[in-house]
């Protein structure tokens, strides 16, 4: 059996699912490099001489009232910032292009796809979750796969989303990290074949989703981001290797890269507050590693800074 997270973008907000596939916090560290232990904490003070700190803070993108009883700490550095950056900003443009993105084009329809077998078992399980066939035939293979996997919500924001409202209410500045085109990106350059791979292993494995969903929530809630990397290996082996390293490439290796160039200049201004997804901080190509590489101290909060 086979395993995933899956963390998709701001219009479902943190999905989490058993597949071959893993994106946007819960967003996979995945690695072909043994991990490098960074050790636990999910808020990490970002230093160089003569700047004011900046912070890097891992979220997960889950609408869970646990997960978003931030620690004092962490509260005490959000209110300090004057910068508040994240992966995409979750404003009602983006919920819209999101939306709209999830669509095939007006003369393709998914049962095409996907062949009569799967598209009535797929139809069939997202009519339970408020989904009929009609809407079904529009959506493309990968957003059936995250109608299927979005988590009930609570009735509020995930996590993301509170820190940007936050943010906007606190009046500072703002700034996204990635384009929601960049984003999506990662979904739509999956051919047909990976997508619909992906989503009969979502079907296969729906009645230990919520199972997961859990496990994966406890995982994140003790902050241990060696624990979370080693997790992340040991759900995604996958048996098509080429299909794994292609996802880890894109879901994580050139994001981390784009994320670390786009935050440089708040990090430069310091007191910046930055919040991505937890899986972006750990391994040998995590921004934890990134940003050392680059001359940053990056220490937990409570560990003086080294001397210059």
């Amino acid at each position: 059996m086979r395993y995933a997270l899956f963390r998709c973008c701001a219009l479902t907000r943190g999905v989490l699912t058993r597949s071959g596939l893993a994106i946007c916090v819960f967003s996979l560290a995945l690695s072909t490099t043994s991990a490098a232990d960074v050790g636990q904490g999910l808020l990490w003070r970002i230093h160089k001489p003569k700047v004011p700190a900046s912070y890097l803070f891992g979220t997960i993108h889950v609408d869970d009232k646990r997960v978003k009883q931030l620690s004092e700490d962490v509260r005490k550095r959000f209110d300090e910032s004057r910068t508040v950056c994240l992966e995409i900003l979750p404003d009602r443009e983006t919920q819209v292009g999101i939306g709209l993105a999830m669509l095939l084009p007006d003369d393709v329809m998914l049962d095409t796809v996907l062949g009569d077998r799967l598209f009535v078992r797929l139809s069939l399980e997202l009519n339970r979750r408020g989904i009929t066939p009609m809407e079904a035939l529009r959506l493309k293979p990968w957003a059936a796969m995250v109608a299927l996997s979005r988590p009930q919500s609570q009735g509020g924001y995930a996590l993301d989303e509170q820190l940007f409202h936050w943010a906007n209410h606190k009046y500072k500045r703002l700034c996204a990290l990635e384009t929601l085109e960049e984003q999506l990106a990662v979904f739509d350059q999956l051919t047909h074949a990976d997508q619909i791979a992906l989503l009969e292993d979502t079907l296969d494995h729906l009645p230990k989703l919520e199972e997961m969903n859990e496990e994966l929530i406890q995982i994140y809630l003790k902050g241990d981001l060696d624990r979370i990397y080693e997790k992340s290996l040991e759900l995604n082996r996958v048996p098509d290797q080429g299909l794994s390293k292609r996802l880890r490439e894109s879901l994580i290796d050139r994001r981390n890269h784009t994320m670390l160039a786009r935050m440089k200049p708040h990090l430069e201004n310091g007191r910046a507050f930055i919040a991505v997804g937890a899986l972006h901080l750990p391994g040998e190509n995590g921004l934890i590693r990134l940003l050392i590489k680059e001359g940053y101290a990056v220490t937990p909060p409570d560990v003086s800074l080294p001397p210059w």
